[in-house]
């Protein structure tokens, strides 16, 4: 009897220590932790130009899709800044034609004035030949001169009135500065006529909204956020001791607290290059001598997978849910 309780007890302790043997395997080949939560992409919305709010088309956690209307801003200052533009546009076109008509005047002047020269250059040729042989007077010889004198001064001033007329004018047409600034200006009050009708950038919840009818809103002030519905993910702080076999690809089993009997699968994408310390508020000044060890946590970024296990949508994902991962290390 007593060697069979020997033998009993024996066989006990091995099974006890393969048990225990078999549950640290598991566990160094299954790291896992609770320090972990659920994480999204939070876009905030902010509307680039201020105003009042004249419309709000969304509620609290409604479910939105990408592109679809937010709020309106009133319009009719951006309205009447549009039209502004579009009649700075119009003055500018016209101003150009009008620029293009000096131009053309300038240069029929200039030609008028060659031709009004080469007469000019042929009486002084007679008057100097007639000169030679003295049978022009002196008097009129001068006024010979003095008429070519004359138009080749007017030919100088209608060459620089060209001149001035072809700089003012630039290029012709939609190319033309004044042209180019006025439709710049136009298109930027169609810009900022646009901006007063706010969209979603992304599909997502609506959270945190206290925007309302009436209100008036700061441009680029944030006014509620979307979760975006694109990209989940979970974030593990793992502690370092179990850092030393995960790579990214390994797989992960992913338990939510809200969902008990919910099982998801992941895949780990990447590890976190420093500890959640080193990028705290006020992170540990080991060198102060008060230096106590203590096992760092490093955020491991865990990718969900695609689910088909809630096809109803009726166990669906919330930022900041608490979670349990596992990770299965192969060997």
């Amino acid at each position: 009897m007593r060697r069979l309780r020997m033998i009993l007890l024996v066989g006990l302790c091995l099974g006890v220590g393969f048990a225990l043997m078999q549950y640290w395997k598991y566990r160094i080949l299954h790291p896992a932790t609770d320090d972990a939560y659920v994480q999204a992409h939070i876009v905030n919305i902010a509307a680039r130009v201020s105003g009042p709010v004249i419309a709000v088309y969304v509620a609290e956690n409604e479910y939105v899709a990408a592109g679809a209307r937010l709020f309106d801003i009133e319009p009719s200052t951006f309205e009447a800044n549009v039209a502004s533009a579009q009649a700075n546009y119009e003055i500018a076109a016209q101003a150009t034609g009008a620029s293009d008509a000096e131009v053309g005047v300038a240069r029929s002047t200039l030609e008028e004035q060659d031709v009004a020269l080469a007469r000019a250059v042929r009486a002084l040729e007679r008057a100097t030949s007639l000169a030679t042989s003295n049978l022009i007077s002196v008097s009129d010889f001068d006024n010979a001169k003095a008429t070519h004198a004359e138009a080749t001064a007017s030919v100088a001033r209608a060459q620089a009135d060209l001149r001035r007329a072809q700089s003012k004018l630039g290029v012709k047409g939609a190319g033309n500065a004044n042209v180019r600034a006025a439709a710049a200006a136009l298109t930027s009050a169609n810009l900022e006529l646009s901006f007063t009708h706010v969209v979603a950038p992304v599909a997502g919840w609506v959270s945190n909204i206290s925007i309302r009818e009436g209100a008036m809103i700061i441009a680029e002030r944030p006014q509620f956020s979307i979760v975006e519905d694109d990209q989940w993910w979970v974030e593990a702080n793992f502690k370092e001791t179990d850092l030393a076999n995960l790579r990214p690809g390994s797989r992960a089993t992913i338990s939510i607290d809200m969902y008990p009997d919910l099982r998801i699968e992941g895949e780990v994408e990447s590890l976190g290059a420093g500890s959640g310390a080193v990028f705290s508020l006020l992170p540990p000044e080991n060198a102060t001598g008060n230096w106590v060890k203590v096992t760092q946590r490093f955020p491991v970024r865990i990718r969900i997978n695609p689910r088909t296990d809630d096809p109803n949508n009726l166990k669906p994902l919330r930022v900041g849910a608490s979670a349990k991962v596992t990770i299965d290390i192969q060997p």
